[in-house]
């Protein structure tokens, strides 16, 4: 197998090929991008050739593209398979941006030369060697273009039939139509030429992540109406995500523009199950996280019962919504900015949570510019329903699974659904060998249905 020093000198040859010999090639992001910022703006490309098979290498690439250099070319290196297509798919929720993945050698020319000729903005190329791609029997070459939609076709085009299941998820998931609209935040204006977003978010990003840990589903609910409401209001679907807080590669929490965490409360102050990894990883990493979150906005909204060890004691008070709080100092000291206050929601008030979400929402969309948009509808399941609720609906479990089965653009069925596929004896497993992929991508598992 080549060293990576080899595999970049191979890469080198074929861009000087492609480009001329006296291509501005480096060897390290800080580098090209201080080329961008010394040159020209109509000036010749400056290729970046880097390593692409370790995960920070793909929080610099969101990082890079967040600059907005069009003259930068980031050509990604993977030397190891399977292959992560993961910063390929990323960079295609960014504006403007040529995106492809080849095979190294004589296949990766085509490539290269569109890039040469791309001036519209960044360029995100992976090349992957011939050893990786042999071992990664769903490698798939492809390329985005905006410029062929801007002519009235497809900007993804895969160099081949076969497509990978994940990229296939991601493309069904925003229909194509959505993946390839434009990519750029909602923007409010106001006479004072402040607030809204272009006072807290004008120089955050195009995406927001949406994180929630929850037992009861309560947490899971708000963080879903969030990112129906993003969505609704102006967002690309593929711009926003939302998962539980374990869903998170928390390495990645340095490349994230916003995040909004949703943070339910579970025995005595304790994370929920599905998010106590996230929250030991946390702590566990502190230190190389400390002064590296200073680019990441964020906002919690935490969920707990103020009377849950009885009505005024030392207990209550201590373990109210604790998790949200303790996130929300650890975040602070790392370095992260906080959005917008803190929020929480107490099932001791009249309508539960349901009163401190209600107020905290309405600030957060306020902020993002999406407050004038409508969420019902959506894409996602609404709020958690009773099984007696379900019962009735459905005349007591006669419902049918037809629609939600017959719908590709999504990995699993709606809530409510489950509990009507539990009652009949049947039940769901996610597919274990997608799991991470999709998880990264922030997309749904992929279930299938076993009945007995």
């Amino acid at each position: 197998m080549a060293t990576m020093k080899e595999v970049q000198g191979q890469a080198a040859a074929i861009l000087k090929d492609v480009a001329g010999t006296k291509a501005d090639i480096h060897y390290s992001l800080d580098a090209a991008l201080s080329a961008c910022a010394s040159g020209p703006e109509d000036g010749p490309k400056v290729w970046a050739i880097i390593s692409g098979d370790d995960a920070s290498s793909a929080n610099s690439v969101l990082k890079a593209l967040g600059a907005g250099q069009k003259r930068l070319a980031i050509v990604a290196l993977a030397t190891q398979g399977p292959i992560s297509q993961l910063q390929v798919l990323r960079a295609m929720e960014y504006g403007d941006i040529y995106a492809a993945a080849a095979e190294l050698g004589s296949k990766a020319k085509g490539a290269v030369s569109e890039v040469s000729g791309y001036t519209a903005g960044t360029s995100v190329l992976l090349l992957a060697t011939p050893e990786a791609v042999r071992v990664d029997s769903q490698w798939t070459a492809f390329s985005y273009d905006p410029r062929r939609e801007a002519a009235g076709g497809s900007a993804f085009a895969a160099d081949g039939a076969q497509v990978r299941k994940e990229i296939q998820s991601f493309l069904a998931r925003e229909s194509l139509l959505t993946l390839v609209a434009k990519r750029s935040l909602p923007c409010e204006s106001t006479e004072g030429g402040s607030g809204g977003l272009g006072e807290g978010l004008a120089d955050a990003s195009k995406t927001v992540t949406i994180l929630y840990t929850s037992d009861t589903g309560h947490a899971e609910e708000c963080a879903k109406a969030v990112a129906r409401q993003c969505r609704n209001g102006g967002y690309a679907n593929s711009a926003v995500r939302c998962s539980t807080l374990d869903a998170f590669d928390i390495g990645a929490i340095g490349s994230e523009p916003l995040i909004v965490f949703c943070v339910a409360t579970a025995g005595k102050g304790e994370f929920p199950g599905n998010g106590r990894g996230f929250w030991e990883k946390l702590n566990a990493r502190a230190s190389e996280f400390e002064g590296k979150l200073t680019d990441t906005k964020y906002c919690m909204f935490g969920l707990g019962d103020s009377h849950y060890w009885g009505k005024g004691t030392e207990d209550s008070r201590i373990n109210f919504a604790k998790p949200a709080r303790d996130l929300d100092e650890v975040l602070e000291k790392l370095g992260a900015q906080r959005l917008i206050p803190t929020g929480y929601g107490d099932d001791q008030d009249v309508d539960q949570y349901h009163t401190g979400f209600g107020e905290w929402k309405s600030q957060l969309y306020s902020r993002l510019g999406v407050d004038k948009a409508t969420a019902s509808g959506g894409e996602d399941d609404g709020p958690v329903k009773t099984d007696e609720v379900i019962k009735t609906e459905t005349q007591q479990l006669r419902g049918t699974l037809k629609v939600a089965l017959d719908d590709i653009t999504t990995g699993q069925i709606p809530f409510h659904d489950t509990k009507l596929i539990k009652s009949h004896g049947s039940y769901q497993q996610d597919d274990r060998d997608l799991r991470e992929e999709r998880q990264k991508l922030g997309i749904e598992n992929a279930f299938s249905f076993m009945i007995r």
